[in-house]
This record gives structure tokens, C-alpha cells and sequence, in this order.
């Protein structure tokens, strides 16, 4: 899965450039309401780096800046971002340190920030949270095939929205949470769940999305 179709557009970020001093990026911050934005060059294309509203108040406290010092003495982040053609699993473990990833083209030009609710989004998504009707938690010991067993036996009742697996560590135990469509009668869910325990499954909780 690739990000760029993801993220929030350049055209609705606010950004200072590189060429703004401390106090007018912190006019810019400050009516953004937003803790941390991204620098750009003077030419509005290249990522330079993110600014902190926090870190600007630091600096001038302990008049380590001048409120007319370039921007750029404040830069932090420089180096965080990423393509807009990353897959997702590529990112997600670098945007829990920051409050967004800027991204960027082939051509390296800035074209828009993945947040954390764009993260949550892609993630609601992949589980089939607005399509599904329940989520069902099944413990199995793990063994070769275990996996495809739990498959064949959902794909005689219904169809399956999403599978994430939990405990890939462990190599005695792993429990499978599968998101179902919302057209599966409660009837029939109570008749998967008694055939997935009768071939040794433990299905630990139904939850109702």
C-alpha cells in the first residue's frame, strides 16, 4: 500500500519559508493553532525542516535567539520525511516520534504531510471497520497451516473483510482477529463460532463494530 493518496495536500498545510524571521514564523504558528509546522524553501518546493512553537518560546526565554534571526537557526527535523511512494509499513514506525511526516516527490519537491490520523484512517480502513460487523478474536496454537485452516472454515459461512494476527513472537500461540461483513446473520455467526471451537479454535471474544 503507497501513502501518497493519503496524505493532507500541500495545499491545505500551513508553512513558513525559510526566508521568515523567528517572529514571523511564530505569527504564522500561532494563528495556526498547531504545536509544529514545516519549512519550506523560498521557492515554496523543498522540505527544509519542521519549526516548534514550543521550542521557539524556549529559545527566546533563555535568549538563545533573537526574535529576528532567521528561521532556519530553529530548523529541527531536517531529515524526516519521506516519498510519497513509501509503502505504509515502510512509515509507521517512524511517524510514532513526530507529529507528522512531510513528504515529498520523485523529484523531491514538498507535496504534503501524513499525520496520525491519516495513519488511523489507512488503519480503519485496512480492518474493514466501516464495511465490518464484528471482529472475531480466535486463539490457536501455532503449527503450519493453522492459518489457512481458520480461513477455510470462516469461507464456508461468509466472506472475511480483514485478518491482522497477534503474538508472531510466540512459537506455541497466536491469536487471529478477523473483521466480518455486515450482512452475517446472528444465527449464522453462532454457528461459525461452534464449528471453528469444534475443530479445536478457541474464539475468546465477539465484539460487535
Amino acid at each position: 500500500m503507497q501513502i501518497k493518496y493519503n496524505i493532507i495536500p500541500k495545499s491545505k498545510v500551513r508553512f513558513c519559508l525559510d526566508t521568515y524571521s523567528i517572529e514571523k514564523a511564530l505569527e504564522v504558528l500561532e494563528s495556526s493553532g498547531y504545536r509544529c509546522i514545516p519549512v519550506l524553501s523560498d521557492d515554496e518546493k523543498t522540505f527544509k525542516g519542521n519549526i516548534y512553537a514550543q521550542l521557539i518560546y524556549q529559545a527566546l526565554w533563555r535568549g538563545s535567539a533573537d526574535i529576528k534571526e532567521p528561521v532556519t537557526t530553529l530548523l529541527q527535523d531536517t531529515d524526516v520525511f519521506i516519498q510519497e511512494r513509501a509503502s505504509f509499513f515502510r512509515i509507521f514506525s517512524s511517524i510514532k516520534k513526530y507529529p507528522y511526516l512531510a513528504v515529498t516527490d520523485e523529484l523531491g519537491h514538498f507535496t504534503g504531510i501524513l499525520t496520525h490520523a491519516n495513519v488511523m484512517g489507512i488503519l480503519e480502513d485496512s480492518w474493514g471497520i466501516k464495511k465490518g460487523n464484528h471482529t472475531m478474536t480466535i486463539s490457536t496454537q501455532e503449527y503450519q497451516g493453522a492459518l489457512s485452516a481458520i480461513m477455510a472454515k470462516i469461507k464456508d459461512y461468509t466472506s472475511i473483510y480483514s485478518m491482522m494476527t497477534l503474538d508472531n513472537e510466540s512459537t506455541f500461540f497466536r491469536r487471529v482477529i478477523i473483521t466480518l461483513p455486515k450482512d452475517m446473520p446472528e444465527e449464522k455467526l453462532s454457528q461459525l463460532i461452534r464449528h471453528l471451537e469444534d475443530e479445536g479454535f478457541r474464539v475468546s471474544d465477539v465484539e460487535q463494530i
